[in-house]
């Protein structure tokens, strides 16, 4: 993969990613699903917003905090919850129709009245807890989950990704 990264024809949004786990590898990687209480911008009560997925056990280095600012690591994070029997934190997270991106998104929603929490000030609140923590522990982790690695690469690959340096 370094290399290709490295070639003068490398595209980002056309990386091919297998289609099993790479030799030698676990099945799943376990990942720690994040999550933050915040006060509700409609009802003013407290809900929880699941934000971010983050490796349980990083390799040196690592610096990734992906949030689920992007479709593809929300829809992971709730399937991963569900899976985990944690249905009801999955329940709160529907397309909703954002009036500030102009489009439908998986939004999380809050758990008393169900207004939508946008993206964006979600996001920019998980940022500042990150950040004055000096790192992912800034966050709640919801439940360690094993996530099929295939599912974990394509998060990890995705061209329209948001991440969070920790």
């Amino acid at each position: 993969m370094d290399e290709l990264a490295q070639s003068e024809d490398f595209d980002p949004d056309e990386i091919e990613l297998p289609t099993t786990p790479p030799p030698g590898s676990a099945p799943t990687v376990p990942v720690r699903i994040l999550a933050m209480t915040r006060r509700c911008w409609k009802c003013g009560r407290d809900t929880m917003c699941i934000v971010g997925m983050y490796p349980a056990r990083p390799s040196r280095g690592y610096c990734g905090l992906f949030t689920t600012e992007t479709g593809r690591t929300m829809t992971l994070a709730v399937r991963l919850l569900e899976r985990s029997g944690r249905g009801d934190l999955a329940a709160t997270v529907k397309y909703r129709y954002s009036q500030t991106a102009r489009k439908q998104q998986l939004t999380n929603g809050c758990q008393h009245c169900d207004a939508l929490q946008g993206n964006f000030p979600v996001q920019e609140d998980a940022f500042a807890r990150v950040v004055s923590a000096g790192g992912p522990d800034g966050l709640d982790t919801l439940l360690v989950a094993d996530c099929p690695v295939l599912e974990w690469q394509a998060v990890v690959h995705d061209g329209g990704r948001s991440v969070i340096v920790v």
